[in-house]
């Protein structure tokens, strides 16, 4: 049998992907969605072309690499510039995520795959999932870990949480719901929980 995917998602500075490290440490295989979308981009030259030819040479360095926090300015600035490269990027990034899920499948004796991913639910991928999770947090905690994580500013999070679903319809459509309001500690005992909640129902 197949391991089973569980969708692991929540806004910008949840704390999702420190909760992904928590489950690897469970055994979990991890697919990180953000990583395929990058993958994507630097390995595809058809990803890479579309993405030049609608946004210009200006946002690629001398070694022809994308400038992605330049690009997040612009399109997290503007819903028709985000739509463009998700249009471009988005299905080649699903591609990778899929054909690491089956290879995982395929090779590893992990119980469950997790797919961490901030769009489960915006690219209906969870209807490719066995269960979803999300990892809540209070807005003034995720804008302080993006800061301290990403080098974001509190306007560059706040625009990015902005484009993504609201994390209260994210835990309305969610199968478990973590909370992550306090420490590392406690993070980490919410997810031994959700681990074994996990294995209970799969």
């Amino acid at each position: 049998m197949s391991a089973p995917v569980v969708g692991l998602t929540g806004i910008l500075g949840s704390g999702k992907s420190a909760a992904a490290a928590f489950f690897a440490d469970h055994g979990a295989h991890i697919v990180d969605m953000d990583e395929a979308g990058r993958w994507a981009v630097d390995n595809l030259p058809e990803v890479h072309q579309q993405i030049k030819s609608k946004f210009g040479s200006g946002l690629f360095d001398e070694h022809n690499h994308l400038l992605r926090r330049k690009l997040g300015d612009i399109v997290f600035a503007d819903d028709k510039a985000l739509a463009s490269l998700n249009a471009i990027v988005h299905p080649a990034m699903l591609r990778r995520v899929r054909d690491l899920v089956l290879q995982a499948q395929q090779t590893e004796s992990a119980p469950y795959i997790i797919v961490d991913a901030a769009l489960i639910f915006e690219l209906h991928f969870d209807r490719e999932c066995d269960l979803t999770l999300v990892v809540t947090s209070p807005l003034e905690f995720c804008l302080q870990r993006a800061a301290a994580t990403k080098g974001l500013s509190r306007a560059q999070a706040q625009a990015r949480i902005e484009s993504q679903m609201p994390q209260q319809e994210k835990a309305a459509r969610a199968d478990i719901v973590i909370a992550n309001e306090s420490s590392l500690d406690d993070l980490s005992e919410k997810v031994k929980g959700a681990h074994l909640l996990i294995m209970q129902k799969l």
